[in-house]
Formats: C-alpha cells, structure tokens, sequence
C-alpha cells in the first residue's frame, strides 16, 4: 500500500474512534445535536434518532471514508475525508459546543488528535510527489459538499420523525433529556 493509502485507510479507523466518541463515550452527541442545537422537545429522537445516525455512520460515512483506499490514485477522493475531518474539528470544536451551550462536544478529540493529523500527513505524503492540481482540490471540495448534502444533511430532513421508534439511550441524550420524555 502507498503512503496516502495508509493514511486514507487510518482515516477511516479515526472515523471509527470519532463515532465511538460521539455515541459512546462521552457518548452524549445525539442530545447535544437534538437539544442542544436544534432545542428539541423529543431530544431522544427528533430529529436525529438513532435510524438516521445508522443510516448516515454506516453506509454512507464507511463508503466514503473506504473508497480512497480502494482508489488511492484519485487524489480528490482522498482529500475530500480530508477536508470533511477538519472540518469535524471545527464543527465538535468550536460550532456544536457554542451553540449548544456546552463546554464540549463528543467528536472532537478524534478530529483533533486523529482526523487532523491524519489529515495533515496525508497532504504531506502526495506533495512529495509533486503538487496537488488545483482539479483535484475543485473536486474533492465539491464531493466533500455533496456528501455533506446527500449523506449528512438529506437523511437527517428525509428520516426525522417525532414519533419515531428509533431512540437513544438516556445517556447518548445525556443532560439534554426533557423530563418526562
């Protein structure tokens, strides 16, 4: 395996340690995201639950973090997780703690200690083979928006359900939960 695909392939462990970290231990990022950001009275369920974070952690996330190490000459597929990984730094970093009023929030240590230096050794690695072409910068930034869009975005409009089966434990929802739900 190359350099980039042994990157890309750690990558994709790291996505493993950030899931963990957001839904395990601390483990409290769906009431975070449910009631913190979006102040939701089924914080438990709506509007992520844990259908729609299976749906999008699984198949969609898993694929689009493998395929750089099935495909580790297109460049841009590897720079799209990438760029996603930072941008998970800033979002569990600075965005989704802020707005929930939180000191922290599940995710971030994994994008920080993981996703970025990964991420960091991995533009390292194809520089020295030469330059990234600007093309595969335009088209790793437009796949990475696409997936934000298809995979994060869509499946959490398209599945939430107020009333849905599908909930989190009273630890994943953590100090969040509204009595009586």
């Amino acid at each position: 395996m190359s350099r980039p695909q042994v990157l890309s392939a750690l990558n994709l462990a790291a996505l493993l340690v950030h899931q963990y970290e957001e839904y395990e231990d601390p483990g409290y990022f769906p009431g975070q995201f449910n009631g913190g950001l979006f102040h939701s009275d089924r914080p438990e369920r709506y509007p992520l639950n844990s259908n729609v974070a299976m749906v999008i952690n699984v198949p969609l996330a898993y694929t689009f973090y493998a395929l750089p190490v099935l495909f580790p000459k297109k460049r841009w597929l590897g720079l799209a997780p990438v760029l996603f990984g930072f941008g998970q730094a800033v979002a569990h970093g600075l965005v989704f703690n802020r707005l929930a009023h939180d000191r922290y929030s599940p995710g971030f240590l994994a994008s920080l200690l993981l996703h970025v230096p990964i991420g960091s050794q991995y533009l390292k690695a194809h520089r020295a083979d030469g330059p990234i072409e600007p093309s595969d910068w335009r088209k790793a930034r437009l796949y990475t928006i696409a997936f934000a869009a298809s995979s994060v975005t869509a499946p959490n409009v398209l599945l939430r359900d107020k009333n849905s089966r599908y909930t989190f434990t009273a630890k994943q929802v953590g100090r969040f939960a509204k009595t009586g739900s």
